[in-house]
């Protein structure tokens, strides 16, 4: 197995597209720095939750960065209604650290909980952990749609 560093998981995720929902502007400019850095694509970014889920319903990204705490509708609200249109890979990005967070990012379908601040050296790792959580979810999904008397 190949040891994970920031230039594999840079490779490997290299021209996702990236729409980041983070109403702080200084950690939103620090996150497209970090993606674009790592060879992904920036695809827009929301100050709240309503914008991000628009946003993403019309650009349909990779990859979602998404705060918690946000003006309009927090970020759970918003990876909800998201995930409900869309299949996407949702990394939830937040200052809290509390494990009910946590087990609500997870129950509705996040891929990923980063704990801020983050840095950009860890950040595409973190990244592709949790695009890999994303494509075996997915392979699943795709693996029982196609068995005889499975229902999805």
């Amino acid at each position: 197995m190949t040891q994970l560093t920031p230039e594999t998981a840079s490779s490997a995720l290299q021209g996702k597209c990236v729409l980041i929902c983070e109403d702080e502007g200084i950690v939103q400019m620090h996150l497209k720095r970090a993606v674009t850095l790592a060879g992904m694509q920036f695809a827009g970014a929301a100050y709240n939750g309503q914008d991000g889920v628009e946003l993403a319903l019309a650009r349909q990204p990779d990859l979602v960065l998404m705060d918690i705490s946000m003006p309009v509708m927090d970020g759970l609200e918003a990876a909800r209604r998201i995930l409900a249109d869309f299949d996407t890979c949702i990394v939830v990005i937040s200052a809290f650290s509390d494990e009910n967070f946590q087990a609500q990012a997870r129950q509705l379908g996040a891929c990923g909980y980063l704990i801020k601040p983050i840095s950009a050296a860890t950040l595409a790792a973190e990244l592709l952990r949790a695009w890999e959580v994303f494509q075996k979810r997915k392979a699943a999904l795709e693996k029982q749609r196609h068995e005889p008397g499975v229902e999805a």
